[in-house]
């Protein structure tokens, strides 16, 4: 009994044994030799440090605008450095999109309004009865942007107030577009590429400088006599890039001009013909800072018959049953250095028709010119901009297509001066204190207009 329960220990014994041995690695070679002289382990250099998340930029447009004196938040990569690359300013808001392949922006204000005797404001920012100090709401703007790689999809809603509670939904941007690193095309709704303006700033307040764009400027449902809106497909090659000195070419191709200036053919086209856009701009000749150019646009607008329900009653009855041939030619000037800002733009509108209306004329022109300037103390950023227009002597029949109407809207001769301070006193909130003075002529008047207006961008 004894000698059985030796033999099964000295088994157990060496079954183990053998198990211990069979679980490791065979011919395991013997420790390596320490170093000589190596250096301490607290020595060793750290890890290197986590890259920094992906920046998701807002709008990749090529300006600098008023900034405040706290600073935005970038991205500790070494963007500026690279040849070529954009500033970031406060049109390409920074966003840490970590995975996110689509961004959400919003744009919004509200101010306190005052404006003296006169016709109601261009932008429908002004209270609707004048001598009365009023609180009003701007529109939001909801700015929906999407990146994969060298795709780029956006759509921009403004949810705009009409006044008694009603808010009307206007689809202001909405295309699809691919970026290469000379080449970049976009197609759908876009801010037709006419001047400099027009794409440097889009639809909220924050930001522009001033609290509203220059006449000139407008929306096409706010009094603006330019197609601001195109439909269509634009095309940008940077033609030249040498250090900060580039020359780009930009063409485009869309639907024209409809019945009306606000007319935006988005779903339909009331002509044939195409309206044919370009624009050549120089950026960092001279200074680094410096942009020049000049675009045109020539576009043929259908002739509007008579109504179904009354062939003699004319949408357009100042030139009825008659297309309008248009030309528009712009030049440009902007510097937007770290203090200051200066912008500055001619417009030159020309109709020209086959058969001469009531008053004998079948040639039409609206001159418009702008300019801006500003400059940044610390947080605060006075600014001057002053506008004038010109136009022929007999109204044209587009921006007035019934003669007999009376239109609330400054189409004719004006001539308007703004001042104001603008108070970036947070990085994505500003306030602005402006005074604009108009004169108008055709019938002559005077028209003062005081707003404090608080804007943000987030």
């Amino acid at each position: 009994m004894t000698r059985a329960a030796l033999t099964t220990g000295a088994l157990l014994i060496g079954l183990s044994w053998l198990g211990r041995a069979a679980a490791a690695p065979p011919d395991a070679p013997p420790p390596a030799a320490p170093i000589p002289d190596a250096p301490p382990a607290e020595s060793a250099p750290p890890p290197p440090a986590t890259t920094p998340p992906e920046i998701q930029t807002f709008e990749p447009a090529d300006v600098t605008g008023p900034k405040g004196a706290e600073p935005v938040p970038v991205s500790t990569a070494p963007a500026k450095t690279a040849p070529n690359a954009l500033p970031l300013t406060m049109d390409e808001m920074p966003v840490a999109a970590s995975n996110n392949r689509v961004t959400l922006n919003m744009f919004g204000d509200t101010a306190l309004a005052l404006n003296s005797a006169g016709p109601p404001g261009l932008d429908g920012f002004l209270p609707a009865s004048p001598n009365r100090p009023t609180f009003l709401i701007g529109d939001l703007d909801l700015l929906i942007t999407g990146r994969a790689a060298n795709l780029t999809a956006m759509a921009e809603t403004a949810l705009e107030q009409h006044g008694g509670g009603d808010v009307g939904i206007d689809l202001e941007r909405i295309f699809v577009g691919w970026r290469g690193e000379r080449v970049s095309v976009d197609a759908g709704r876009t801010h037709a590429e006419l001047g400099y303006w027009n794409n440097a700033f889009h639809h909220g307040r924050w930001l522009q400088i001033p609290t509203g764009r220059p006449e000139v400027l407008k929306f096409e449902d706010e009094g603006g006599i330019l197609p601001v809106h195109q439909v269509g497909v634009s095309g940008h090659f940077r033609a030249y890039v040498e250090g900060d000195r580039q020359i780009e070419l930009v063409g485009s191709i869309g639907n024209g001009r409809g019945n009306f200036t606000d007319d935006v053919q988005e779903t339909d086209e009331t002509n044939v013909f195409k309206a044919l856009l370009f624009r050549i701009g120089f950026k960092g000749f001279g200074a680094r800072d410096l942009e020049l150019g000049v675009s045109g646009l020539f576009d043929r607008i259908a002739p509007v018959a008579g109504l179904s329900s009354d062939p003699t009653a004319f949408v357009r009855p100042a030139l009825p049953d008659q297309s309008i041939d248009e030309a528009i030619g712009n030049a440009y000037l902007a510097y937007r250095g770290v203090d200051l800002t200066v912008i500055s733009e001619a417009f030159d509108v020309y109709h020209a028709a086959s058969t001469r209306d009531a008053a004998g004329v079948n040639r039409w022109y609206t001159i418009d010119a702008y300019a801006l300037g500003a400059y940044r103390i610390g947080e605060v950023s006075p600014y001057l901009m002053t506008e004038l227009r010109r136009t022929s002597a007999e109204p044209d029949p587009f921006f007035f297509p019934d003669p007999a109407a009376t239109t609330t809207v400054f189409l004719k001769n004006f001539y308007e001066q703004t001042a104001g301070l603008r108070w970036d006193f947070t990085t994505w909130s500003a306030l602005k204190l402006e005074y604009r003075l108009v004169l108008l002529r055709d019938p002559s008047s005077t028209m003062h207009i005081g707003t404090i207006d608080w804007c943000f961008g987030l």
